[in-house]
């Protein structure tokens, strides 16, 4: 899953160096686990943040930031094909994510 998560931040635009990067990488890598996926996300950026020495709160803000680069900036045919606009908070973006990773073979 973490090759497959990185690969597809990449192809939509997404730049490797900023720390949202990794903490998307990191909950699509948890929530391979049923639990994560069912918990409240404000859980999972706890759990991002102890694993990287950081704080929920700088997660949330890291994760949001983003994919609002890949929103507005990326490639938006790479976009389409892994997020959606229609509700764009950052639990249905990782959700979305992972859902059409785990269907990608």
């Amino acid at each position: 899953m973490k090759n497959k998560a990185i690969n597809a931040l990449i192809e939509m635009g997404m730049p490797a160096e900023i720390k949202g990067f990794k903490y998307i990488v990191d909950a699509m890598c948890l929530f391979e686990d049923v639990e994560w996926r069912r918990g409240k996300i404000t859980t999972l950026y706890f759990k991002i943040g102890q694993m990287n020495d950081d704080t929920p709160s700088r997660v949330e803000r890291a994760i949001r930031h983003a994919f609002g680069i890949v929103i507005t900036k990326g490639n938006l045919e790479s976009v389409e094909k892994y997020l959606t606009m229609q509700s764009p908070t950052n639990g249905n973006l990782l959700h979305v994510l992972y859902l059409k990773l785990t269907q990608e073979d």
